[in-house]
């Protein structure tokens, strides 16, 4: 960790969630920092995860991989990957894609099918798998999408990440709520658009 804490304002904020806040690195363009809003906890689980992941020797190439702490003028922050296009913004999550209407499920349905059996040929417990956890990375050949956010195990039982068949069972359980995420989303854009 720096001595000196990283100045984070407003202005650097890429995303909010329930628990935590996303800035960019205002020194490194290739990270970000999140910083817990009331307790570490989420944090600290991930990070203990990733030491197992790491340990394990575990294909993180589909993942925004934790890259240590920091100090920072908001309290402790936590490192990420930091995902950007091909033009170098920031990449959008699945959720704004689809918002937008920059694609459809159905188009997005391939590379998603890709990212479920990625997770599971790698033993990756996701804890929350939501379109807003998920990036699109444009590149000049299509989309690529990686995990940002909730990588962790969300079972207090350490077999669950160490068993196939405990894996693919907490993978399928959060794809679930994917699918209901991804669902609710098209309703709501099918009656914008009547």
């Amino acid at each position: 960790m720096m001595d000196k804490p990283i100045y984070l304002t407003d202005e650097l904020i890429v995303g909010k969630g329930r628990d935590r806040i996303c800035y960019e690195h205002p020194h490194d363009s290739s990270l970000c920092i999140k910083v817990s809003i009331s307790n570490d906890k989420q944090s600290k689980r991930e990070v203990s995860y990733f030491n197992f992941l790491n340990k394990t020797n575990t294909n993180l190439s589909k993942i925004s991989v934790f890259r240590g702490k920091v100090k920072t003028n908001k309290g402790l922050g936590y490192t990420f990957d930091l995902i950007r296009d091909h033009d170098k913004k920031i990449s959008k999550t699945l959720r704004q894609c689809l918002e937008l209407q920059e694609f459809s499920i159905e188009w997005i349905q391939p590379q998603l099918n890709e990212l479920k059996n990625y997770l599971i040929a790698n033993k990756i417990c996701v804890r929350d798998i939501s379109p807003s956890n998920i990036s699109c990375e444009r590149t000049l050949n299509g989309v690529n999408l990686f995990i940002i956010d909730g990588v962790s195990n969300s079972n207090i039982n350490p077999l669950t990440i160490r068993l196939q068949s405990l894996v693919n069972t907490s993978i399928d359980k959060a794809w679930k709520g994917l699918e209901r995420k991804l669902a609710r989303i098209e309703r709501a854009l099918m009656s914008n658009n009547e």
